[in-house]
């Protein structure tokens, strides 16, 4: 019987304690994830003798990703899907055990409901020991070994366990050095955001902002340019007070900014991956040959969108759809954030998110200073912060005129009236349009040679050719049965004629059944008769006369199959009357219906005055027909109200009749004050959204 020597047992409990303590002193070091997993299992493989190893960490995203592996290639696994998965399921199972697994080779795993959730693939015993920060699972330590006697490998998991535990330990201690980091950078962002908000001046914001965000950022140079009269101009520069205009630098990052600004896409430089288009490369080469920087960031400032507001009792649904709905273009930068580094040529360290969230702190700023820069009688607004400097006596007549002029300007907008017109855009088009549907469903076997947009047709005119082959087949299937049964009919009147000695009884029999012959003969005339009809729908035939205002009609046609009801084509008479579809905004209805009700007392029709995209240079004149009762959301627009106008198509040149051409109208609505008439959104706004919720 073999004993145990105590002293060789005692000799591995104390290396095992030596172990774990070289692991607690490099937890303690400030060595990252994938170094000090790696150091772990380099140590943990040598005590134990093991094949090979690996540590499982939990993602951002919750899933579960090696951050450290050794000697994997020993273990005999390979690429093969089915491995993978078997062994991906078992990472799983042993990530939700309570405390390890011991799994010996070529064995299954199965869920608690009995379904397989994952196999050891290897030949190895697998060895695993989740990691715990805390309460929270965080990851595993997966170890290969050679299979052993029970009582050993229950040995190699209480060892793996204590392992896990440290491992653990660094993870909690990793997790509050981040915690006091982040709070850290979180009260500077703090102080950047008050001190960058604080003025509502471009200049003094773009002062602010190239200041501070160095500081944010641990670069050398910050610049900053403002867009001012459609124009990037540079307003400020970290740690100078004033800037050279005439100064070959400034010429340089202006023009650098401005062609990046034109692109909309960040620059990084250097970038191996970015490819950099020539007018953008070479103004860069020459800011850099001035300022002699090796790493630099250009971000345009692009205004912010804006977010609608949920009110009280609901969403408003013009906002969600103004906010939601795409630009028609791209807006132009407001500004530009040039960040610049003289001693470093990366962005790692987090350089690159620094730089990001300066920029986005920077645009939301810049717009609004910008925003209440061009604010209405902002300059009047100005001009009474500093009321003290007006009433000296240097200042004082023109304060007097100042005041003059503007009760005179009071006056004009409150006496002066003028007409209210309002506008609103649509499209030009015929009055007589009509659809040509198919009648019948089947494919498109033949289109008129000179069917193509803008071809003239004549109503009833042949347009194209449908093909049926479920009709040809019903047709011959009656002209069969109609051929047999006149053959019979033909053979049973013979018959009778002959009278070779029939019987009575077999002519009566004889007799029915030519009459019987007869009415199926008529049937089947009838449904020839039918199928003929049917036949002739076939035929597309144009219901009006006009012009195909459909594009590339017969390549949308030939050989296509077509289904009863669909839209062919589009057929519009351009020689008769004409009209606008305008569509108002609905906060515009009010006016113009009081206006058309005025105009229908003094038996008058609402004039309209528009002009076409194709002319714009001339005005032309019509009136209001109808006025839709339904509003509709449309895009960016919001609600509006579609209008129809009765135009005059004879003061039109023949070209200018465009069905679909864009059009510009304004409805005259009568007499109003000046003052009225040029700030009636703002009295609408202050309306609704100040007076109507004090009252």
């Amino acid at each position: 019987m073999s004993t145990v020597d105590p002293r060789s047992v005692e000799e591995a409990r104390q290396q095992i304690r030596a172990l774990i303590s070289e692991i607690e002193e490099l937890s303690k070091t400030d060595t990252e994830e994938a170094e000090f997993f790696l150091g772990l299992l380099e140590r943990v493989i040598a005590a134990m003798g093991a094949v090979a190893g690996l540590v499982w960490l939990t993602g951002k995203e919750g899933r579960v990703e090696p951050v450290a592996h050794l000697k994997m290639q020993d273990t005999g696994l390979s690429d093969n899907e089915d491995v993978q998965s078997a062994h991906s399921g078992m990472v799983h199972a042993l990530m939700s055990s309570p405390s390890g697994l011991l799994i010996p080779p070529q064995a299954a795993l199965t869920s608690p409901d009995g379904k397989p959730s994952g196999a050891n693939p290897s030949s190895l015993l697998v060895i695993g020991a989740p990691i715990d920060r805390g309460e929270d699972r965080q990851g595993l330590i997966e170890i290969f070994h050679q299979p052993n006697q029970s009582d050993v490998e229950r040995g190699y998991l209480k060892f793996l366990q204590q392992v896990a535990v440290v491992a653990g330990a660094y993870l909690e201690k990793k997790q509050i050095k981040t915690l006091d980091t982040q709070q850290s950078a979180l009260e500077q962002v703090d102080r950047f955001s008050r001190a960058l908000h604080e003025s509502l001046d471009p200049v003094a914001t773009a002062f602010v902002l190239a200041n501070e965000a160095r500081r944010i950022i641990g670069c050398d140079r910050v610049s900053i340019l403002v867009k001012k009269r459609r124009k990037l101009r540079l307003e400020a520069v970290s740690g100078q007070e004033s800037i050279e205009r005439r100064a070959s630098a400034v010429r340089a990052i202006e023009s650098l900014a401005r062609v990046v600004a034109r692109a909309r896409d960040p620059l990084w430089h250097p970038d191996a991956e970015q490819e950099l288009p020539p007018q953008i490369e070479e103004e860069l080469e020459n800011y850099i040959d001035e300022s002699h920087s090796t790493a630099m960031a250009i971000l345009p400032l692009e205004k912010p969108r804006l977010t609608p507001v949920v009110k009280p009792g609901g969403v408003d649904a013009v906002a969600v759809a103004k906010a939601e709905s795409p630009p028609k273009e791209p807006p132009d930068p407001i500004g530009v954030l040039v960040v610049e580094w003289f001693s470093s040529t990366t962005f790692e360290g987090g350089k690159r998110a620094r730089v990001e969230l300066v920029a986005e702190h920077g645009r939301v700023a810049l717009s609004n200073a910008i925003d209440h820069t061009t604010m209405p009688l902002h300059w009047l607004t100005s001009l009474l912060s500093k009321s003290k400097a007006l009433t000296t006596a240097r200042n004082l007549p023109k304060t007097v005129l100042a005041v003059a002029a503007l009760i005179a300007f009071i006056a004009a907008l409150t006496l002066v009236r003028v007409d209210l017109r309002l506008e609103g855009k649509g499209t030009l088009e015929p009055v007589h349009r009509r659809d040509v549907f198919a009648d019948i469903e089947g494919v498109v076997e033949q289109v008129e040679a000179n069917l193509k947009h803008g071809a003239e047709v004549q109503e009833g005119e042949l347009l194209a050719q449908l093909r049926n082959t479920d009709l040809e087949v019903a047709m011959t299937d009656i002209l069969g049965r109609k051929a047999s049964s006149e053959e019979q009919l033909v053979a049973t009147r013979r018959s009778l004629l002959e009278d070779k000695g029939l019987s009575n009884d077999e002519k009566n029999r004889m007799a029915g059944r030519a009459a019987q012959l007869r009415r199926e003969i008529e049937s089947l005339e009838q449904q020839q008769r039918l199928y003929e009809h049917k036949k002739t729908d076939l035929e597309v035939r144009s219901p009006i006369g006009g012009v195909i205002v459909t594009w590339q009609v017969r390549d949308r046609l030939l050989f296509r199959p077509v289904e009863r009801g669909q839209a062919l084509m589009s057929i519009a008479d351009k020689t008769g009357e004409w009209e606008l579809e305008i569509h108002m905004a609905d906060d515009r209805l009010g006016h113009i219906n009081k206006a058309l009700s005025r105009a229908k007392q003094n038996d008058q029709k609402l004039e309209v005055d528009y002009i076409l995209a194709t002319d714009p240079g001339t005005r032309h004149y019509g009136v209001v027909e109808e006025i839709h009762e339904q509003a509709e959301v449309r895009g960016e627009q919001g609600n509006t109200v579609l209008v129809r106008i009765t135009i005059d198509p004879t003061r039109h040149e023949k070209e200018e009749l465009g069905a679909g051409a864009t059009v510009t109208a304004r409805v005259n609505c009568g007499e109003h004050a000046l003052g009225y008439v040029w700030f009636m959104d703002v009295m609408a706004f202050f309306q609704t959204q100040i007076f109507f919720r004090l009252w």
